[in-house]
């Protein structure tokens, strides 16, 4: 089972490549990618990234690899049969505003890769585009959150149905892509 980079690590890696986006984003831009059900070679997925998140531009070898690597993180929780995938997120000692504003980006880039891969709206099921017009709505969030044990529990029950959503959507747009198959690294 891979392992990601702590979210404080992951985040000085994408920095110090001039990549200026929340760690969370770029893990929901790869689960939106994967939720669509179509297996995407490295060289695909990494034009994807590039396009979007480094205009166009080359990725540095470490950056490729942190790509990879969080590319097969994905791929293999979202096979899981006991249901263990998860935002990734900074963790529940950084302060709710930190990971409420972390979770909206993680559902706009969700939607982003969604939206990159799943060209034929009308075709998905109901339950998906019930999902598809939630997320839309989560981005909208107002992340003033207090640190109260109250807005705690209502944060922790959307990232619950963020996740769970997820799943729903790997499950019904078909195809699983092969856990067994690491993506090569471009070189």
């Amino acid at each position: 089972m891979s392992e990601l980079k702590d979210y404080t690590q992951a985040q000085l890696v994408l920095e110090k490549n001039d990549i200026y986006v929340a760690p969370a984003e770029v893990h929901g831009a790869i689960s939106g990618l994967l939720a669509c059900g179509l297996k995407i070679e490295a060289k695909e997925y990494l034009g994807l990234l590039s396009d979007v998140f480094n205009e166009g531009q080359n990725f540095s070898e470490e950056l490729k690899q942190f790509f990879a690597d969080m590319y097969k993180h994905v791929i293999e929780h979202f096979n899981e049969s006991e249901f263990q995938f998860d935002l990734f997120l900074p963790s529940e000692d950084e302060s709710l505003l930190d990971q409420a504003n972390a979770l909206v980006a993680w559902v706009s880039g969700f939607l982003l890769g969604f939206g990159l891969k799943q060209k034929d709206y009308g075709k998905l099921s109901a339950d998906v585009k019930e999902v598809i017009s939630d997320f839309t709505e989560i981005t909208k969030l107002d992340t003033q959150f207090d640190d109260s044990e109250e807005d705690q529990q209502a944060l922790h029950e959307i990232v619950e149905y963020i996740r769970v959503s997820a799943l729903l959507c790997f499950a019904e747009m078909g195809k699983e892509p092969d856990a067994s198959v690491t993506p090569k690294t471009l070189h």
